[in-house]
């Protein structure tokens, strides 16, 4: 009976190998699909310096993303998109983390201003906010700043807080005064109670002419009347700041003032010394 329990027993040891064999190829089967599954990429995935999207499809995500309540943009090639963006027409800033700036109010993005509307939109061109005017470059939604708009120097200028300059302003050391709608001053400017003179939009001083005639505008830019001593040289302003001269008639070249009469050249350099009247000396 022994004997017959041997071989019995050696039958076993050799399928029992054989089953366990086939159960591991089996489970080989099983595992391989879930090891393909688990390297195809969802969700956030950075590439070297750049962010992607996979949706569940194992596909870049292209266009816009909403995800945990916020916006992103990508472009055609999936790369998440940060900074300024357009989108039919329409500008968009997105912060370095790809994230849409949406709440309405201004922003500051590298260095620069910008102001965003409720849902996202960047404002371009004029803004007026809490009695100010802004200007957003229409080009990148970023704010002007110490910077002209429309013809240089006779156009609008906004100031370092970007603010558009009124009335008095001072740019590069020369004064320019602006009306209520930013624009720069040329010409004659009647300002409590003075007059001045703008060339260009620049505030001029000293000697100026204006159709035909001579002023002389003291170093505040307010015009000159009465007696002026100008390098050595008397010259007499009258009550409309015009030079006294006799260039156009010699009765327009006397002054008669504290029972003493004065004579002024062509170029209204007051004379002195013995002169002729009338050509009898």
């Amino acid at each position: 009976m022994k004997k017959a329990i041997v071989p019995i027993l050696m039958s076993a040891m050799l399928v029992v190998p054989a089953v366990s064999h086939a159960e591991k190829q089996e489970a080989v089967k099983q595992i391989a699909p879930k090891t393909e599954q688990a390297m195809q990429k969802t969700g956030w995935v950075k590439e070297g310096n750049t962010w992607y999207f996979y949706n569940q499809n194992g596909m870049k995500q292209t266009g816009w993303l909403s995800d945990g309540g916020k916006w992103y943009y990508f472009d055609g090639n999936g790369k998440m998109k940060t900074g300024y963006i357009v989108y039919q027409y329409e500008g968009y800033l997105l912060g370095a983390d790809g994230a849409m700036y949406a709440n309405k109010g201004w922003v500051q993005y590298g260095g620069k201003w910008y102001y965003v509307h409720q849902g996202g939109k960047l404002q371009h061109g004029l803004l007026e906010y809490n009695g100010k005017t802004y200007f957003l470059n229409p080009d990148n939604g970023q704010m002007f700043t110490k910077a002209w708009i429309g013809e240089h120097h006779t156009g609008n200028y906004f100031l370092e807080d970007g603010s558009m300059a009124i009335g008095w302003t001072l740019i590069d050391n020369k004064w320019y005064y602006f009306n209520d709608k930013g624009l720069s001053y040329n010409g004659w400017l009647s300002y409590q109670g003075s007059w001045y003179y703008f060339i260009g939009g620049k505030m001029q001083t000293g000697w100026i002419e204006d159709n035909g005639n001579w002023y002389y505008l003291n170093a505040d830019g307010t015009m000159k009347t009465g007696w002026l001593k100008d390098k050595g040289t008397w010259y007499y302003l009258n009550a409309n700041g015009t030079m006294k001269s006799s260039a156009n008639s010699w009765d327009e070249g006397w002054l008669d003032e504290g029972g003493k009469r004065y004579v002024f050249a062509y170029n209204g350099a007051m004379w002195t010394g013995k002169m002729c009247e009338g050509g009898t000396c």
